[in-house]
């Protein structure tokens, strides 16, 4: 629909108005000057009559009637006035024009009708006799028992009076137009000077639109106009200094992006690339510019990313995955995604960070092996030097009591490294496995009950008791020994940081989707600091206690290994002098 122009919308409304305020003021005036002129011209009639019938009085006592026609037709000739005198029968007693004798009835005239009854009487048209239009004015004429002698009417023709009132009504058009064509001028000026400021600033609007903040609206003589114009420049300073902020803002948020080792992908509802930076554009082999509002099906070739992008966006909820993008290289990356939100907290997609840990992954891999290799190596000749030492302490061999003491020690620390070998040798197989171990059904509380076999000579030695609590029917499925190795673990864990005496609670519950396994001693406990780092490989919370209580450091990180590869959480809370409790949650 074509936009009207507001002039055009407002100047034809006040011509309209002004047409009608004019046709208004000249139908009054026309009213007006013709009521005028019918009152002056009916009071000049009543005088005259009135003059007539104060002559004809004397002459109708007499009864003479021929005075009386010859009164009317000399008056009647003197002041140009038609006179008439009627008697109550209707007859004409005289008349300035005609004979009276020959002039039919006049009862039922409206005006002599009116005076026959006493009243003055009045009327309006067309004459016969005269051939005229005419105003009658009748008086009734009364003796002095207020008896109606006779009637005396007066009248003139209207002729002049028609002509007053045309050329009025010409006047009053005239001057109508020429007022309403003045009116039309004022109105196109009044309405130009209302629109022509909001077309003014309306150009400066579209020039702060493009950019133009150094623009300024001058001072309006209407207060309403200078108050919008002021506005409109106070909008254009706070537009100036936003634009100024977003784009310092943009900016620095580009040179963020493009600065980060990471890759950045962010995408809408519909999986439509938001922005993508160089590294994540490098790390997907696409172009970053060019692939902007396309699908990430359209730029993105690798379907286990499109599977993860659509996990996110589905759940609603971050998630973090390793994956692995074919391709000349493999590129081995670590993506993890979140739900992005605007400014409202709504959904409008997701930010996903992806870090290319090829190298990183190699560098893993070489360690693995170069630590399995080791310890391989390293365990032919440990036992070999643990079973000669065990044939020197035997009662074969008789020492003195400082070699014998020094054979012991070499025995233990011997066996120190013997355990070191084997947990790095369980670790790296667990490695090995990347995350995927063997289930099977398996009954839970008899896993548990093995464990607890295995830690019972060691628990024994403390004098410290181990309860559980499981139910019997509580089956699972799971890697049995390595569930079982990890329990061990933490029992031993128990078992050395607790004083003789104590207790240690096994409990294992059935909660929704989830079973728990709790292992909780009576120990020193840890301090809050140490929690994040306590499943790291060889950290020690206490490094001389645990040193002379023989641990290798490795039990918590394999613990942790076979904890993962069952998609399974550990969690540990501690306070201390109050104990320890470490709980398995594995999925059903």
């Amino acid at each position: 629909m074509k936009k009207k122009h507001l002039f055009w919308l407002l100047l034809p409304s006040y011509w309209i108005l002004t047409a009608i305020a004019i046709l208004a003021v000249a139908l009054y005036a026309f009213h007006s000057m013709k009521t005028l002129y019918f009152g002056t011209l009916k009071t000049d009639i009543t005088t005259r009559a009135s003059l007539l019938a104060e002559q004809v009085f004397p002459l109708m006592e007499q009864s003479d009637l021929s005075a009386i026609d010859a009164l009317c037709k000399r008056l009647g000739q003197s002041v140009e006035t038609r006179f008439t005198v009627i008697l109550p029968d209707g007859a004409v007693a005289g008349d300035s024009h005609e004979k009276p004798d020959e002039m039919e009835d006049h009862r039922n005239r409206p005006e002599i009708r009116q005076a026959l009854g006493g009243s003055t009487g009045m009327d309006r048209r067309y004459s016969r006799t005269v051939r005229e239009e005419m105003m009658y004015i009748a008086l009734p004429l009364l003796d002095e028992n207020h008896q109606v002698l006779c009637a005396v009417r007066a009248a003139l023709p209207m002729v002049a009076i028609q002509g007053e009132l045309n050329t009025m009504t010409r006047r009053v058009i005239a001057a109508s137009l020429l007022t309403g064509i003045l009116a039309m001028g004022v109105c196109i000026a009044v309405v130009r000077r209302i629109t022509s400021p909001l077309r003014d600033m309306g150009s400066a609007a579209l020039r702060f639109a493009e950019g133009d903040f150094h623009l300024r609206i001058p001072a309006q003589q209407t207060y309403e106009f200078n108050q919008l114009a002021e506005a409109l420049n106070s909008m254009s300073d706070q537009l100036n200094k936003t634009l100024s902020a977003l784009s310092e803002q943009r900016n620095e948020q580009q040179a963020v992006l493009s600065s980060m080792t990471e890759g950045v992908l962010a995408v809408d509802l519909h999986e439509r690339i938001i922005h993508m930076n160089r590294v994540a554009a490098e790390i997907l082999g696409v172009p970053s510019e060019e692939i902007k509002h396309l699908l990430v099906q359209q730029a993105v070739r690798h379907a286990n990313l499109q599977e993860f992008i659509k996990a996110v966006l589905g759940s609603q909820q971050p998630d973090a995955r390793d994956l692995t993008l074919t391709g000349q290289p493999e590129k081995q990356i670590q993506a993890s995604g979140t739900v992005l939100r605007n400014a409202s907290e709504q959904s409008i997609g997701a930010l996903f960070v992806l870090r290319d840990v090829t190298h990183l992954r190699h560098l893993e891999t070489v360690r693995s092996d170069f630590v399995a290799n080791v310890s391989h190596e390293l365990k032919t000749p440990i036992t070999s030097i643990k079973g000669f030492v065990e044939t020197l302490l035997s009662e074969e061999w008789e020492h003195d009591e400082e070699t014998h003491r020094f054979l012991e020690i070499i025995s233990q620390q011997a066996g120190r490294l013997n355990a070191i070998i084997d947990d790095l040798l369980t670790l790296s197989r667990l490695e090995q496995k990347d995350g995927h171990v063997m289930k099977e059904p398996c009954n839970l509380p008899a896993t548990i009950e093995s464990a607890i076999h295995l830690c019972r000579l060691q628990a024994a030695k403390k004098n410290i008791r181990i309860e559980t609590d499981c139910p019997a029917e509580l089956n699972l499925q799971i890697n049995g020994p390595l569930i079982e190795q990890a329990l061990v673990n933490l029992i031993i864990n128990a078992v050395k940081y607790s004083d003789p005496e104590k207790t240690i609670r096994i409990r294992a519950a059935q909660q929704a989707d989830t079973v728990a396994i709790t292992v909780r001693d009576e120990g020193f406990g840890i301090e809050h600091k140490h929690l994040d780092r306590l499943f790291e490989r060889f950290y020690r919370v206490d490094t001389a206690r645990s040193r002379k209580l023989g641990g290798t450091g490795l039990g918590l990180s394999i613990v942790k290994h076979i904890v993962q590869g069952h998609n399974a959480t550990i969690r540990v809370e501690s306070k201390p002098g109050h104990g320890s409790t470490f709980t398995i949650v594995l999925p059903i």
